[in-house]
């Protein structure tokens, strides 16, 4: 387009490619071309100087956003790796446009990506960016070899290949040479393959086995996955096909309920996981074929081994600082219980002195009023009544 809207300059392309790709702008009234051969030449349309300045306009809202997450991330370095921020829901488009802004930044640390959360309440909201672990920047893709041939299957393979019921016949072959590859690259690597029914799990519904034709397991973490073959359209339709109403005696059209075999498959994540994104489901496509998938399959069975291992991590991490926090309270309550003993041993100690000192006045001011009476009968008798206002 630009090419075309600079007047064709001479010297730029080399053959004829650079025609077809005009021809096809011509179709969509971008440009319009006029002669042949030497003569051949093309202008722009309104239509095409409008897309033309978009382009240019989007490239430049493109470089602003990159620019605004190049200094973000100064900013967020600055302050240790958490930064205040506006948030909520007037925000939330702001923010979202700027967590993909940084994501392609170059100045992001490899191994982390932007998180923006909620660390406030309602009454005093209050928001906070800060880097979060990213675990497909550690794990990069490898080659998963598919033999031309297979001799043996794989356990896994074989039980598949035996008796499937997910894809029709002249598509199981090939279906269990992926799995017999995805399964031998993965024993390779170090990793457990066996079938899904072979592991359990429990849910509020009991225990259960897991689903699926393959199951792959690195350390803690299994992934089951499913083959089958996609009915026609990718299923959001069946065709139709005529079935005669004997009742009206009438052919109407009417949904095909047999399988009609389209020879696309489709290896599934069976077990609900959070991926954040990431691709649950690997199929055949215009773009690309499920063979060429295998390699991202295993990447993401890796990644979800990663970010299982670290959550365990951060939750005994976790269950430690607790368990730090909760000895730390008792010995501050033993203390204050030793401290409040001690005060109370104090007071019942104050409290003998006192009464102890009141009593030795007591007796003293008795002696003295005894000593001070010539008649010891008249002391007797008037002692019980008289002493106590005097002794005062």
């Amino acid at each position: 387009m630009k090419w075309v809207n600079d007047g064709c300059p001479g010297g730029i392309f080399e053959g004829y490619s650079h025609r077809i790709a005009a021809r096809a702008l011509a179709d969509e009234r971008y440009i319009t071309i006029t002669g042949k051969g030497p003569s051949w030449t093309a202008k722009s349309t309104q239509s095409g100087v409008e897309l033309l300045k978009s382009i240019d306009d989007s490239d430049t809202d493109n470089h602003t956003h990159q620019s605004e997450a190049d200094k973000f991330i100064q900013k967020l370095t600055a302050a240790d790796g958490v930064l205040e921020v506006e948030g909520g829901y007037s925000h939330s488009a702001a923010n979202d446009a700027l967590i993909r802004a940084v994501m392609k930044s170059a100045l992001r640390p490899k191994g982390y990506k932007l998180e923006i959360t909620s660390v406030g309440s309602w009454q005093r909201p209050k928001y906070e960016a800060r880097w979060a672990r990213h675990f497909p920047d550690d794990v990069d893709e490898r080659p998963v070899p598919i033999a031309v041939s297979v001799g043996k299957y794989h356990p896994v393979a074989k039980v598949f290949r035996d008796g499937t019921r997910g894809v029709s016949k002249e598509h199981v072959a090939r279906a269990a040479k992926l799995l017999h590859a995805l399964a031998t690259e993965s024993t390779a690597r170090g990793y457990e393959v066996t079938l899904p029914s072979s592991h359990k799990r429990t849910n509020s519904r009991g225990t259960t086995t897991l689903d699926g034709d393959i199951a792959i397991t690195i350390g803690t973490t299994t992934v089951p996955l499913e083959m089958r073959e996609l009915p026609p359209n990718g299923g959001s339709a069946r065709p139709y096909i005529s079935k005669y109403n004997s009742r009206n005696q009438s052919w109407t059209l009417v949904n095909n309920t047999d399988f009609v075999s389209t020879g696309q498959l489709q290896l599934e994540l069976t077990q609900r996981y959070s991926t954040n994104g990431r691709r649950e489901r690997f199929r055949d496509g215009k773009r690309q074929q499920l063979d060429s998938a295998l390699p991202s399959i295993l990447r993401e069975i890796e990644i979800q081994h990663l970010e299982n291992e670290w959550k365990r991590e951060q939750a005994r991490l976790k269950e430690e600082e607790t368990q730090r926090r909760w000895e730390a309270a008792m010995k501050r309550a033993r203390i204050r219980i030793q401290d409040h003993h001690k005060a109370e041993q104090l007071k019942m100690q104050a409290d003998a002195w006192s009464e102890a000192s009141m009593l030795r006045k007591y007796v003293d001011a008795l002696e003295t009023r005894l000593g001070s009476e010539p008649d010891i009968e008249l002391v007797n008798r008037g002692l019980e009544a008289d002493m106590g206002p005097r002794l005062h």
